[in-house]
């Protein structure tokens, strides 16, 4: 059943939720965050990345949730996610840009929800997956006309070679907390 984790307080590792995700790439970055500052963005966000597990919470061992993923992206190669068909979706406040669904990356994030599953409780359901990446959360509509215009101008890149994921941890709630990386995982090893 979802619940609204925007007002989880920390658990005893030191953090309200958790998400997996892939770093953007480093030309994306940049921009990224430019958008995030013009649009006013004061939620706090994940630097530019896009989801593969969303948001979980209640984990047992933050340890055992990093042996987890070590041991998931054992199993998996590298990969190419190829931006077209993309699309912007959200609501009148968040502008998130959906990316089409390879098998790898589909393959990658129902092993990481199998595996999560019994060690954690997730905050919205994973599935259908929808491969996304947020642009801005929760903004005024002037934050989202912003957003949406300087994206426009984005020199937006073909593919987006992937090569590692990473954790990521809210420390506080979503207004006022901040998120954190809690470990780098290299696909195939």
């Amino acid at each position: 059943m979802p619940i609204d984790s925007r007002n989880l307080e920390n658990d005893e590792f030191g953090y309200s939720c958790y998400v997996i995700a892939i770093p953007a790439p480093d030309e994306l970055a940049g921009p990224s965050l430019e958008i995030e500052h013009a649009a006013e963005q004061v939620r706090a966000k994940i630097p530019a990345h896009i989801t593969v597990k969303g948001t979980f919470y209640g984990i047992q061992s933050l340890d055992g949730i990093i042996d987890m993923i070590r041991t998931v992206v054992a199993r998996h190669d590298p990969f190419v996610l190829g931006t077209e068909g993309m699309e912007f979706m959200g609501s009148d406040h968040t502008v998130i840009l959906g990316f089409s669904v390879n098998p790898e990356i589909q393959a990658l994030h129902d092993d990481l929800v199998a595996s999560i599953f019994p060690l954690s409780k997730p905050a919205y359901r994973d599935d259908p997956y929808k491969a996304h990446m947020s642009i801005v959360n929760e903004v005024e509509p002037e934050g989202i006309r912003i957003a949406k215009s300087m994206f426009a101008d984005l020199d937006f890149v073909d593919e987006m070679q992937v090569g590692a994921i990473q954790l990521m941890g809210r420390d506080g709630v979503a207004f006022g907390g901040t998120w954190k990386r809690l470990g780098r995982f290299e696909l195939g090893g």
